[in-house]
Parts: C-alpha cells; sequence; structure tokens
C-alpha cells in the first residue's frame, strides 16, 4: 500500500499471536540502558524515531528486540549502510559505540499484533509497506502503531519480519501492556556483557558483522 491513514471505520480483526514463555530475545541498545529496560523517550511527531516508537500523542516506553543476535544487529546497526565499489560495508565508531547486546527471556507468554504475513498485514488493510517502508515513511508508520494500540487494547506489542535480516523476526513491546517482570536478562553470547567497546564485546561485534561484510576498526 502506499502511504496512507489507517481506516476509519475499521470493521475487520486484528491477527494475534502469542510468545511463549522461554522465548530468548536479542536487543542491541545503549549501555545507559539495564537489559530489560523501556526507552522511555518518544519520538517527535513528524521527524526522526523509529518505526513504531512512541509519540506526544501516544505515549508509552517501547523496546525493539529481534528473534536472534544478528537480527538485532541489523535492524539496530545496518540502517542505510552504504557499500563501497567493492560491495563491502563499513560501520563507522559512532554507530555501535556506548552500546551493548543483551538478551531477554520472556517469564510468561506475551499476546502481540502479527503482521508477518501477507494475510496478517492485509487484515488491517496494509502490506509490507507498513513494516519494510524506509525511515522517511516512519511518521506514518508511528501513526499507525497507535492506531493498533487503540484498537488492540490488551497486545502487549507487534511482531513483523525484519528487513535487515529476512527470515527472522523483529518485535517492539510496549511498557504499558507488558507486565513487570516479565523480562529478565538471559545469558548472552560472552561470559560477561557484551558490550562493544571492550574487548571480547568488540571482537564479538567484528566477527558477527563480517558475516554481513561489514567492516569496523576503534
Amino acid at each position: 500500500m502506499p502511504r496512507q491513514p489507517p481506516p476509519r471505520r475499521f470493521d475487520g480483526e486484528v491477527a494475534s499471536v502469542e510468545i511463549a514463555a522461554g522465548t530468548v530475545l536479542s536487543r542491541v541498545h545503549r549501555t545507559d540502558f539495564g537489559a530489560e529496560d523501556f526507552n522511555p523517550v518518544g519520538s517527535d511527531v513528524l521527524f526522526g524515531g523509529g518505526r513504531f516508537d512512541s509519540t506526544a500523542e501516544d505515549p508509552y516506553g517501547y523496546l525493539y528486540a529481534g528473534e536472534t543476535d544478528r537480527a538485532a544487529l541489523a535492524e539496530t546497526l545496518l540502517r542505510d549502510l552504504p557499500a563501497n565499489d567493492r560491495g563491502a560495508r563499513f560501520l563507522p565508531k559512532e554507530s555501535w559505540r556506548g552500546r551493548r547486546l543483551s538478551r531477554l527471556e520472556l517469564t510468561q507468554a506475551l499476546r502481540v499484533v502479527s503482521l508477518v504475513s501477507g494475510e496478517d498485514l492485509g487484515a488491517v488493510g496494509q502490506d509490507t509497506w507498513l513494516t519494510a517502508c524506509d525511515p522517511d515513511d516512519y511518521p506514518q508508520t508511528r501513526r499507525w502503531a497507535h492506531w493498533l494500540r487503540r484498537i488492540e487494547p490488551a497486545a502487549a506489542g507487534m511482531l513483523w519480519l525484519s528487513k535487515r535480516q529476512p527470515g527472522s523476526l523483529s518485535v517492539c513491546l510496549f511498557e504499558d501492556r507488558v507486565p513487570p517482570g516479565s523480562l529478565v536478562e538471559a545469558g548472552g553470547p560472552l561470559a560477561g556483557p557484551c558490550v562493544f567497546e571492550e574487548d571480547d564485546g568488540f571482537d564479538w561485534l567484528r566477527a558477527n558483522l563480517a558475516a554481513f561484510r561489514v567492516a569496523i576498526r576503534r
């Protein structure tokens, strides 16, 4: 679908799915946030921000995560990264400095809006534009997120296919819909915290980004 507002007289049924207790999700976040912390800062209605962030029109804490470590890396760090004439890419230090990877385990099942399949998207009058459009359209996708929250007040978040790691799932959880204690930090890929500026974290990040043919340097 092209850019268009949500239907004003919606009479359909939104698809939903349960993320099972015990599921482990990965997220890349700033080191001044705890693994389970939601981002409390809403985005501008018209400028910047992420696909399904809150705004002043619908304030809520939000947390983005991926089905796998690499899905979390790709969605967070590999947005609009140009390739050189050899087809390789370079991630500048300011993109990964001050960040870490954490894993979160669900202690209870959470029901979320599903935007995974064509049928799921069609159920709300949309197609893959909603989950795969470029950042220029994020003000519109945020409006759709607010509308979905309004018509599905029990949904704890939204689930969709990653744009930058096809075949993997991405999720955005809403703090006001996730019961306290539902997310606990799980063991990460390293013996300690996977902080990208530390030696072990840097080596882990470099090795995983190399799979995307993306290089980094200190």
